[in-house]
């Protein structure tokens, strides 16, 4: 008994210290390291596209979702599955999404430039450079995270490996398993527990909005290739219109190596 007590009294700090290893910039990373090489296994598994894509649920708290390309028909297909679009991804399987510390989040200062089509995947840096100089213009790029919108966006991306394993810069544009958009989901909604249309999420049905809302920053996009880390905390620490200029401009960013799929600093 002596034994056991004294095990437990040493194991508390341990588990504590793991706790408070992944709630740190370090920690998040290996997480985010380790969800990329498993999508990196399941595209050479599967023989097709597969990814991690990073999001936000409606409270604000942000998560890895496995996702795999799937543009089949859904009412061509036996198990009436598949997204329909060219280029659509649905979450996998018995896959569940994996959440990120509440204080830590992950961006790729990208945002649409398109508010209105979610089927028209281009989008832009925040960071704006002055044509003759190259130098950041802090105004204009703090203007491009000032709304609650533009940080969806830029905390909203996809990181893609192509079947050989080697991460990829591929159009995404996530939905529900079977398909369905707002229209479709009238008739015969989706029971899709990750994705789902906006009706769908509010109602409880689904954690994530699909990719078909671009008002909301949510709609096509290439998937990426790097992407910063960065402290909740401070960034609601900053004003609203200073937050690239007084924060995230001193953030590292993190690349994909392109033929291992591991993380690298800049």
């Amino acid at each position: 008994m002596a034994a056991a007590a004294l095990l437990t009294i040493l194991a508390v700090p341990a588990a504590k210290k793991i706790t408070n290893s992944f709630e740190t910039g370090y920690g998040v990373r290996k997480v985010i390291g380790a969800a990329l090489s498993n999508a990196r296994a399941i595209a050479a598994q599967k023989g097709c596209y597969a990814g991690v894509r990073f999001q936000q649920d409606l409270n604000g708290d942000q998560y890895m979702i496995f996702i795999i390309h799937d543009p089949r028909d859904p009412a061509a297909s036996a198990n009436g599955i598949g997204t329909g679009l060219a280029n659509g991804f649905r979450a996998i399987e018995a896959r569940k999404p994996v959440k990120l510390p509440q204080n830590i989040g992950v961006m790729d200062l990208r945002i649409r430039t398109d508010r209105v089509n979610a089927a028209i995947g281009v989008d832009t840096d925040v960071i704006v450079r002055h044509p003759l100089t190259g130098q950041v213009e802090n105004a204009l790029t703090d203007l491009n995270l000032d709304e609650a919108t533009e940080l969806r966006d830029a905390a909203t991306f996809a990181v893609v490996f192509a079947p050989s394993g080697r991460p990829v810069i591929h159009q995404v544009r996530v939905r529900n398993r079977n398909g369905r958009n707002d229209a479709a989901s009238l008739i015969n909604p989706s029971s899709d527990d990750v994705f789902n249309t906006l009706t769908q999420v509010d109602n409880g049905i689904g954690v994530f909005y699909q990719d078909d809302y671009a008002a909301l920053g949510l709609g096509q996009e290439p998937s990426r290739n790097c992407f910063v880390i960065y402290d909740k905390k401070r960034l609601s620490a900053v004003s609203a219109t200073r937050r690239w200029t007084d924060y995230l401009q001193e953030l590292d960013w993190v690349y994909i190596n392109p033929h291992t799929g591991e993380l690298v600093n800049d």
